[in-house]
């Protein structure tokens, strides 16, 4: 199947030919769709919290946040294309002179540009080609200005990653989505020996931009704060292979082979390469300004706080069940915790099974990564859901979900996808560490029949792509898993340019 020059290439992207072949396989078997058991919801697999709790589990981050070694990780390698999808239909409407059908999305772009963050260096980049942006708008001259917007001559900024873009003003200055972050960080995120991390994955041909970026960044911040700034690639090994509709390797107009990245599921590499214990974990664009951020940070903090204490006592039972100190009551305990605390599903034959086996049966349901994730109750927004799922072993287990992964031709399984109560805004605290301070290996937790083919247009025609486990789907398959809700305040995405104009990024 592959020539010599094949194997090259496919051993230059970092895959073995054993990898690439497994992978083809992949696509003739397919995936399996998950099996939905039910929604999770308030008090049946997600915590909702009275005031009360809030404020200690508050406290206990607060008075201990200094003990760990904490990091934000920060998904950010996609370009921004899709966040000014209506305004290139435009430019294409435009250049066709069929004026009279703009998109509302972009006249109410046009009436409000004065509003966004990047309205000064927009004006400026027009300025250097002698236009005036008011006048330009004034006159309904649109193309110019989203020309300039989106283009290399001018902002580049349908080409750049959402990170690298103005998103929020503060008088005269503004702040870009990265920016955000660290400065979100700063105030929830702050560990042992004063210093915040914060870790972004980028694109290769982005890390240039990022450093001038990050070095003026640091210039800004004045405090006694250690700030450590960091960036890393998704890996090429965690390509995938194109294929035709037959499931055969697809070549470029070079009679090269096609890998296409693997989703954001690839990026468990990344996060398996973290060194700090703590995590947390959330998408570029979710981020406000200083003035609107308050249920944000708090919000991190219960979180995280509510994680402190799962990890304690997680690791509390590990350390016993290890010294083989354990009384019938103990275990009864750590069954009860299991069961109640951390919505884990124990199998009938384990209360009538002897010591030993309750044992090994506990430490290794304790012995994994912990997550605890905020859940956004469903205000049509879009995303993955939280589910109780049964995997291949008939265990049933809290998992992400998302539409792909569901049988949507079944009507039972749909039915239940429709039930769901909450969505998934990407709002997880991560703890990466066993009970004796060394770190998981994160793949040992992932599921990979969880995966997803697509169907995508490739030289003129039709091919498939495999995505990876979702990095907080399937590839978290396997973790402790708590569910907590939380406020639609501490979930405000910019998917679209004009996201920027609503009253939370303002």
């Amino acid at each position: 199947m592959f020539s010599s020059d094949d194997i090259k290439q496919i051993n230059l992207h970092g895959l073995s030919v054993e990898s690439v072949q497994s992978q083809i396989e992949q696509f003739r078997k397919g995936f399996p769709f998950v099996k939905l058991i039910r929604p999770a919801t308030e008090d049946d697999g997600i915590e909702t919290l009275h005031p009360k709790q809030l404020t200690s589990f508050v406290a206990e981050f607060d008075s201990r946040a200094a003990d760990y070694a904490m990091a934000k990780f920060v998904p950010a390698s996609g370009a921004a294309t899709r966040m000014f999808k209506d305004l290139y239909k435009t430019i294409d409407l435009l250049k066709s002179g069929n004026n009279s059908t703009i998109p509302e999305s972009a006249l109410v772009f046009f009436e409000n540009i004065d509003q966004f963050a990047f309205s000064k260096t927009l004006s400026n980049a027009l300025a250097k080609k002698q236009m005036n942006l008011k006048e330009l708008v004034e006159q309904k001259n649109y193309l110019p200005v989203l020309e300039t917007l989106l283009y290399s001559d001018g902002l580049n900024y349908g080409s750049k990653p959402k990170a690298f873009l103005e998103f929020h003003c503060y008088g005269f200055s503004t702040r870009t989505a990265l920016a955000e972050q660290v400065y979100e960080g700063l105030q929830h995120a702050v560990g042992n020996e004063k210093k915040l991390n914060v870790h972004f994955t980028i694109s290769p041909e982005h890390e240039s931009e990022f450093d001038i970026m990050v070095a003026d960044l640091l210039n800004e911040i004045k405090n006694d704060i250690t700030i450590g700034i960091t960036c890393s690639f998704q890996q090429k090994s965690t390509d995938t292979i194109a294929v035709d509709t037959d499931n055969n390797p697809v070549r470029n107009p070079e009679s090269k082979l096609v890998f296409r990245p693997g989703g954001h599921g690839a990026l468990l590499q990344n996060l398996n390469a973290i060194e700090e214990e703590l995590v947390f974990l959330k998408n570029i664009d979710n981020v406000v300004p200083d003035s609107k951020r308050e249920d944000t940070i708090t919000y991190k903090k219960v979180l995280a706080g509510m994680l402190m204490q799962i990890v304690d006592q997680v690791h509390g039972f590990l350390t016993m069940l290890d010294d083989g100190n354990v009384e019938n009551d103990d275990l009864d305990a750590m069954m009860q915790y299991a069961s109640e605390k951390l919505w884990i599903d124990l199998p009938l034959w384990l209360k009538d099974s002897d010591e030993m086996e309750k044992m090994d049966y506990l430490y290794q349901v304790f012995n994994r990564p912990v997550r605890v994730c905020g859940m956004v109750k469903n205000e049509g927004e879009p995303g993955g859901g939280p589910f109780f799922v049964e995997n291949s072993d008939g265990e049933v287990s809290l998992q992400i979900v998302e539409s792909s992964q569901v049988n949507m031709g079944d009507t039972s399984q749909k039915d239940i996808f429709a039930a769901s109560t909450h969505f998934n805004p990407v709002d997880l605290v991560c703890y990466l560490r066993d009970f004796e301070g060394d770190k998981f290996d994160l793949n040992d937790f992932s599921d990979s029949e969880t995966g997803f083919i697509a169907r995508k247009s490739l030289f003129g025609q039709d091919v498939k792509a495999m995505e990876l486990p979702g990095l907080w789907n399937g590839a978290m398959a396997d973790w402790i898993t708590v569910f907590v809700e939380v406020p639609l305040t501490t979930f405000n995405p910019v998917k679209e340019v004009n996201d920027l104009l609503r009253e939370n990024h303002r």
